[in-house]
């Protein structure tokens, strides 16, 4: 296996194992959320956001209680029924809108008829019946009425049956009791004022949002009854009259109690204020909350591929959090999103993709390991510690393979940079990811992810560029040759570099410098066309001469075609022995070394009447020169102008000093220069002049202008404007 395809098939495994937590967990939050498995935690919960969010009392109730201080006032419970009648009557003095008995009168007594004649002068007093269940003889419940009289005295009777959860907590209020499905429900106590009609669904419970503890505007019974509570606090409002006494039992775990209890009137209040303001809580419908309970661990899921493990922390909290926040939210909008299978999910997710994961990058740590020690040869032993666990065994057996390749590409790395000429390696795009020394001095040293064929092209001249780009783009040849915009000349060869499983992962350009080779090639073609060409072109006149039937032979001839071969090799060995010694000078009077050249060609200038005037104005000044060189060089210079002067013509060497340099110059009358030579009028086999009846040597103004560079000097050739060629040699004066 290579790396490409482990990588790969950790990927397809992780990618299944993913697939697989996400079905088992949605699995499990759907079943969590239609069977209700957290609804013990969701109470919990439930319970904990009432306190933090309450619902607003309603105004309009008013509790008139038997507390402590009634008890102390009136005496010991139950209490005469001819009290209730006196309360009764001061509340109708105040005209309140309805009244609430919330005490269970169910015994007949003599004051019934006080109190039922009291209980007539209130409009809408209402009074409770209670059901015990189960009932005696085997019945289902029985049903306790207020004393008949009582009973003929109410407006209505509601149920004020108490429905409490699993717990024992007081979540919820059922709107209407009924005996079976065929019997007219009776409505709650506290909502007699408008009975349910959505009968039987009022046989549901209704969760119930509730104001805080002791929230409801709430008297005394002792106070009303001695009429110390104005008619105007009574007026108008629904008035509930119940048992507030710690001693007197009536009193149940709510959400907002923390921890103590409500009473059972204030209970009653609860639902009542519900029913006038809207504070039932409702439940989302059930897509809506299979959709709230799947989302956080969906989230999560999805944030496994693109969160990093350290973070997972962070944002399954965050999640956790924003489950929470939610639910709270919603419950001020009397809305209950229960957050049990949505922190379940949370709780499931996490610990269920890390094993998983953990157990995929396991097995895969194993597989590579040996994988590297079977391929790679890299003897990286059993280094897991004796007190560790698998994966930390693992770990350590990972951290010696990476420590050993480390080694390695140090290794690798280190021989690159010894290498002498320039490296690049490049990646599977053509950017540049690893250098060496000379690469780094040819190229720069910031080269890390520029392109490899725009650094060789911005060194390679104009010549090579195109042919450069074919090969990189399609390195059919081992390698190429191109020449630098610098004038050195390089062979690059390109490898591919190749992964485990034969893939490009990109490619190692070397390059070998050849300037020395390249100029080596270019003196040998040099000199082979000098001895195909030059050399060759006189010698074979002379043999042309010679085989003539001509009883005379023509001396001058053959000698002229003799002094052009000596003249062509003296010049070639000269240039080649100044390529291989040192410049070593003397003091030389300039004037005499070029009177010395022209009396050297007097001979030739004399055939053609051709007369060398040399004019000396520098005082006899001297330079420091190899005096055999420039004597050559003068000699050529001279000769060529001999050479192109007309018959009888004259050659004029005017020789001065000036801005502490020596300056002599050429001057003929020939005809001139061609234009299309003189960029080139100092390489060798070039030709100087402009008509086909003199040929030139090759090497002679090469020869002299690189006797002249020697020398420190320069020197320019020109078309003078009177006529003829004209050559200017400027040379350091000594000291």
């Amino acid at each position: 296996m290579n790396k490409g395809s482990g990588t790969a098939a950790l990927r397809r495994r992780f990618q299944i194992e993913w697939a697989v937590v996400a079905m088992i967990a949605s699995a499990i939050i759907i079943a969590a959320t239609l069977g209700g498995w957290t609804r013990p935690a969701d109470d919990l919960l439930y319970d904990a956001a009432m306190r933090v969010a309450p619902a607003p009392p309603d105004p309009d109730i008013l509790i008139i209680a038997v507390d402590e201080p009634s008890l102390q006032a009136l005496g010991r419970w139950p209490w005469p029924r001819r009290l209730h009648a006196q309360l009764i009557d001061r509340l109708a003095q105040a005209h309140p809108a309805s009244v609430t008995l919330d005490l269970l009168l169910s015994e007949p007594e003599a004051d019934d008829t006080v109190l039922a004649a009291a209980m007539v002068r209130i409009d809408h007093l209402y009074l409770p019946v209670q059901f015990i269940q189960p009932g005696r003889d085997g019945r289902a419940f029985d049903r306790i009425d207020p004393a008949p009289a009582l009973l003929g005295a109410a407006d209505d009777v509601g149920h004020a049956n108490t429905q409490m959860d699993g717990d024992g907590t007081v979540r919820s209020a059922v709107l209407c009791f009924a005996a079976d499905k065929q019997a007219r429900p009776l409505p709650h106590l506290m909502t007699m004022a408008a009975a349910p009609t959505n009968w039987p669904s009022c046989l549901e419970p209704e969760r119930l949002r509730f104001a805080a503890p002791e929230s409801f505007a709430t008297v005394s019974f002792a106070s009303v009854l001695r009429g110390e509570v104005p008619n105007a606090l009574i007026a108008g409002r629904r008035v509930l009259i119940g048992v507030t006494a710690q001693g007197l039992g009536d009193r149940y775990p709510v959400p907002t109690s923390n921890g103590s209890n409500m009473p059972g009137v204030e209970i009653n209040a609860n639902i009542a204020s519900a029913r006038a303001l809207g504070h039932w809580v409702r439940h989302p419908h059930v897509l809506a909350a299979l959709a709230m309970a799947l989302i956080p661990a969906w989230l999560l899921l999805l944030a496994f591929w693109r969160v990093r493990p350290r973070s997972v922390n962070l944002l399954v909290l965050g999640l956790a959090v924003l489950v929470l926040g939610t639910s709270i939210a919603a419950l001020t909008a009397n809305l209950w999103i229960a957050p049990g299978p949505a922190l379940l999910g949370l709780a499931l997710v996490y610990p269920l993709w890390g094993w998983r994961r953990l157990q995929a990058t396991s097995d895969y740590m194993a597989g590579e390991l040996a994988r590297l020690e079977r391929e790679e040869a890299l003897p990286i032993g059993d280094t897991r510690l004796a007190d560790a666990d698998l994966v930390t065994g693992q770990s350590n057996r990972l951290s010696g393979a990476i420590g050993q390749l480390r080694d390695l590409r140090r290794f690798v790395g280190d021989t690159l940079a010894g290498l002498p000429d320039p490296a690049l390696v490049s990646d599977g795009v053509g950017k540049v990811v690893l250098t060496n020394a000379a690469a780094d001095a040819a190229f720069g040293a910031d080269m890390q992810g520029q392109s490899t064929a725009t650094l060789l092209a911005g060194i390679a001249d104009e010549e090579s560029r195109t042919e450069l780009a074919r090969y990189l783009a399609d390195p059919g040849a081992a390698h190429i040759e191109f020449a630098t915009r610098d004038g050195r000349s390089f062979v690059l060869r390109r490898a591919a570099i190749l992964d485990a499983g034969s893939r490009p992962r990109g490619h190692v350009d070397y390059l070998t410098d050849i300037t020395s080779i390249a100029a080596a090639r270019r003196e040998r073609e040099e000199m082979l066309q000098l001895l195909s060409h030059d050399m060759r072109g006189p010698q074979a006149a002379i043999l042309a001469l010679l085989a003539t039937d001509q009883g005379d032979l023509d001396r001058a001839r053959i000698a002229r075609h003799a002094r052009q071969t000596l003249t062509l090799a003296d010049n070639f060995v000269d240039l080649a022995r100044m390529q291989e010694r040192a410049f070593a000078p003397e003091p030389v009077i300039a004037a005499d070394l070029a009177s010395e050249a022209a009396d050297s060609l007097w001979p030739v200038a004399r055939q053609r009447g051709v007369k060398i005037s040399v004019v000396d104005t520098s005082d006899c000044a001297f330079i420091a020169a190899e005096r055999e060189s420039l004597f050559r060089a003068l000699v050529n210079l001279f000769d060529n102008a001999v050479k192109y002067s007309p018959d009888n013509g004259t050659v004029t060497v005017e020789i001065e000093a000036a801005q502490g340099a020596l300056v002599i110059r050429i001057r003929d009358h020939g005809p001139g220069i061609d234009p299309a030579i003189l960029p080139h009028l100092f390489q060798r086999f070039a030709s100087e002049g402009k008509g086909a009846e003199v040929k030139g040597i090759g090497l002679g103004l090469n020869y002299v202008a690189a006797v002249v560079a020697r020398h420190g000097g320069t020197i320019a050739g020109a078309n003078a404007e009177a006529g003829g060629a004209e050559f200017t040699i400027t040379l350091p004066l000594e000291g």
